[in-house]
């Protein structure tokens, strides 16, 4: 995947429910609906890589508020898709949603289907709001490089629980100061974490690839899949009232230093 070649869809899944925290995407987050912070990165990231052909951001609900919100304010900049009910339980698969955000847009006539097929894609987690500016353009900067079929997620050194946890493998081939190595196998115990000395938790705030790589093996394609690691102290990945707590103290933290995030307007 060269970036700046590629017709690029950057995706938000907002769906209406989730098990453990209700409603999670629609509850306030410091002013602003949880999922629409992950909008303002949408568009944040579709100026940074103004140079690609095409870029169009997608909000994927089953949720007639989330969906009317979009509307209201972001359109035309974002594009809206009511997903339907077996898209949006919690068995529902991300890549799914992706690809059919693409064949409903296509099939309304506002995207060409085999350029956004053969394209690329960034899906934005709403559950992971808080994204530092510098992280969004570092990020930017090094997709822009890429080979063809990588992906990219973000990564975090720092952690304290067991979730989301994989083996870093260093690559000599990835020469950057961006990247940290190939995403490797999860680790499910504390023991396989201590037996590995490279970790990182993938926390769901960036995630980048090929669709046509989506299709055939999902997200992170064994040794395909870079790890791009944030310069935030500690990442939010929020499936419950603890961690939405949470993310509301880094929020005010990063205020207090004067650290930049990416947030949405009034």
């Amino acid at each position: 995947m060269s970036a700046l070649n590629e017709n690029l869809i950057i995706v938000i899944p907002a769906r209406k429910n989730s098990k453990r925290l209700r409603y999670k995407n629609s509850k306030d987050f410091n002013g602003f609906p949880l999922f629409e912070w992950s909008l303002a990165a949408g568009l944040f990231l579709k100026q940074e890589l103004s140079g690609l052909r095409n870029i169009s951001v997608i909000c994927s609900s089953d949720d007639g508020q989330i969906i009317d919100l979009v509307k209201k304010k972001y359109s035309p900049n974002i594009l809206t898709v009511q997903r339907s009910p077996d898209l949006s339980d919690d068995n529902a698969i991300l890549s799914d949603v992706i690809i059919d955000s693409i064949y409903k847009l296509a099939y309304e006539g506002v995207i060409s289907l085999n350029d956004y097929l053969e394209g690329s894609f960034i899906l934005l987690q709403p559950t992971s709001p808080i994204r530092l500016k510098s992280d969004l353009v570092s990020f930017c900067k090094q997709i822009a490089n890429l080979g063809n079929n990588l992906s990219v997620v973000s990564v975090n050194k720092k952690y304290s629980k067991i979730k989301d946890i994989y083996e870093i493998i260093d690559s000599s081939e990835v020469n950057s100061d961006f990247l940290a190595g190939y995403i490797g196998k999860k680790l499910l115990t504390h023991k396989d974490i201590q037996e590995n000395s490279n970790t990182a938790f993938v926390d769901g705030s960036l995630y980048l690839g090929s669709v046509s790589m989506l299709k055939k093996k999902g997200f992170m394609p064994k040794a395909k899949t870079l790890a791009f690691p944030l310069s935030i102290d500690r990442s939010m990945d929020i499936d419950t009232e603890e961690e939405f707590e949470d993310a509301l103290v880094l929020i005010k933290e990063l205020q207090d230093l004067g650290i930049e995030y990416v947030s949405p307007r009034i």
